[in-house]
């Protein structure tokens, strides 16, 4: 299931390209987990362009036993301002990065240079900030992917798109008692659901959503857990 996100952010200049790392495409993305004996679903977080709802993300995987993917569009400066305290929970496994571009550009439109360049300062800032290498896994902009993009992505070591398989429809003004809903309809065993950290939800949705997990019996899982660590 896929919902498109309405805005973003214009990129910027290019920077230099990874050291090769060229490798096969896949043709199709990942839209769920491999099947396990556990009961886990990977709750995935993108954008990031509020800093208080970023906050909370960030406080449920360091106060809780669920393990969170966050998709980094690092244009934001929540990433900037946060940086010490996701750095020491990337330390203690109980999150994951992967790259969702520098500015959120439509890439399926874009040139294969600004392809290259918006995945590329992504890439850069994570090292820079975290000390930390996302690849190969990185996140479509509004869902859009192609056969080139794709192959872009591959050829600097991006070579795992990861879609989703159920929304909390949240990356606009969706409001609250349909984001409830939505968790309700989504937080299965096996899928990989995407949520968005641009706006904060009250405490009384967040605890609707952590119900659903806990009543279900459910464990969030990072992409890398589920997939293990040589995934490509």
């Amino acid at each position: 299931m896929l919902i498109n996100r309405k805005s973003f952010l214009l990129a910027s200049a290019a920077t230099v390209l990874l050291p090769a790392q060229a490798a096969s495409a896949r043709t199709q993305p990942v839209f769920q987990l491999p099947s396990s004996s556990a009961k886990r679903f990977a709750w995935t977080i993108d954008d990031g362009d509020s800093d208080s709802a970023l906050k909370n993300y960030l406080k449920i995987a360091g106060t809780t036993d669920q393990h969170l993917t966050f998709f980094v569009t690092s244009s934001y400066s929540p990433w900037r301002n946060n940086a010490s305290q996701i750095k020491d929970l990337l330390d203690q496994g109980k999150i994951q990065l992967g790259n969702h571009t520098f500015s959120h550009k439509n890439l399926v439109t874009a040139s294969d240079q600004v392809v290259k360049d918006e995945l590329q300062r992504c890439h850069d800032f994570m090292m820079n900030h975290y000390n930390y290498d996302a690849r190969p896994y990185f996140r479509p902009t509004y869902g859009y992917w192609n056969k080139r993009l794709v192959e872009l992505a591959a050829s600097i070591g991006y070579t795992v798109p990861v879609m989703w398989y159920g929304t909390f429809g949240d990356s606009g003004h969706t409001p609250e008692s349909e984001v409830i809903k939505l968790a309700i309809q989504w937080i299965r065993e096996g899928r990989i659901v995407i949520d968005h950290a641009n706006r904060m939800k009250s405490p009384h949705a967040m605890e609707q959503i952590m119900r659903v997990v806990n009543v279900r019996g459910l464990k969030s899982v990072t992409l890398r857990e589920a997939f293990g660590k040589n995934f490509r």
